[in-house]
């Protein structure tokens, strides 16, 4: 069987995430304090220390993750205890409230673990699916390799375009206004192509004019348009051809601007996972420290 952090060494921290939380469970029920189960009992403090010192660790993994040189354990084994005891370190945290929630910095503590433990969730989600998404639709060919391709397709496209000066302008108007650009984080989730044409300008009464071309339909229209008005053979088989390599082109855009969105969706969930780990951080230790000053 393939081994991932899923399931890692046969599930060792998925067993040891639910030994734990069935134990704190057990030990749930069969407590029978004098008070309403609560974080000021010994079993609440008990499982609050426990839940605070699985947040500190699980935030260890961010560290970890970068030190490619570290030998303390490997990166898929540590992926998989902070999965696996993330959602023990959530269970344990509810076990250690006792159900009872207010407006103060407790609550939030524990609105923020469970809005960390989502976030993550996500992600896990984002790192089983999109990765082979990714590696399908690239064909095991990376973005560089494919600015290669459209390169070479733009120069068959010029050598093509020498049909007359209408042609060789329409296309080397294209090429030059080809939006290429990878752009930020939200233009690559939206996966829009912002490439130009510049059509018209044969007189003064049809005038230049730059028109949205995405996917280069506004220049395969012209071409067809061209290639039907167009008698002579010769000019027609290049014009067929043209229309091949402007179609091989659009689709390996398309190719570029899917890449980046699934390259986007598989990192956007740590620009919400990280800065709520971090508040998480700073919410727990002001609960600590309160419940030590004020209990």
């Amino acid at each position: 069987m393939h081994q991932s952090f899923v399931n890692y060494r046969s599930f060792r921290y998925a067993t040891l995430a639910a030994a734990a939380t069935g134990i704190a469970l057990l030990a749930y029920l069969v407590d029978r304090p004098r008070v309403p189960p609560n974080g000021g009992t010994w079993l609440g403090y008990t499982l609050g220390t426990l839940a605070a010192l699985l947040v500190v660790f699980l935030s260890l993994f961010g560290i970890r993750k970068r030190s490619f040189h570290s030998r303390l354990g490997t990166a898929a084994g540590w992926l998989s205890a902070h999965v696996y005891l993330g959602i023990a370190a959530l269970l344990l945290a509810t076990l250690h409230s006792g159900l009872h929630f207010g407006w103060n910095v407790h609550t939030l503590a524990y609105v923020l673990m469970w809005l960390v433990t989502v976030s993550g969730g996500w992600g896990v989600y984002a790192y089983l699916r999109y990765p082979a998404m990714l590696t399908r639709q690239r064909g095991n060919v990376h973005r560089r390799a494919l600015l290669h391709q459209i390169a070479d397709l733009d120069e068959r496209a010029l050598d093509l375009a020498a049909v007359n000066p209408q042609v060789e302008t329409l296309v080397a108007e294209s090429i030059r206004r080809t939006d290429l650009s990878v752009g930020g984080l939200w233009a690559q989730l939206r996966a829009h192509d912002h490439s130009v044409a510049l059509l018209g300008g044969e007189s003064a009464l049809r005038p230049s004019r730059l028109i949205a071309d995405p996917d280069h339909r506004a220049l395969l229209e012209q071409l067809a348009h061209v290639q039907l008005t167009t008698t002579a053979e010769p000019a027609r088989a290049r014009i067929t051809a043209l229309l091949d390599v402007a179609g091989s082109k659009a689709a390996l855009e398309l190719r570029l601007r899917r890449d980046a969105r699934l390259a986007a969706l598989l990192r956007i969930w740590l620009y919400v996972h990280v800065p709520l780990a971090c508040a998480l951080l700073a919410a727990l230790l002001v609960h600590i420290v309160s419940v030590f000053l004020y209990w």
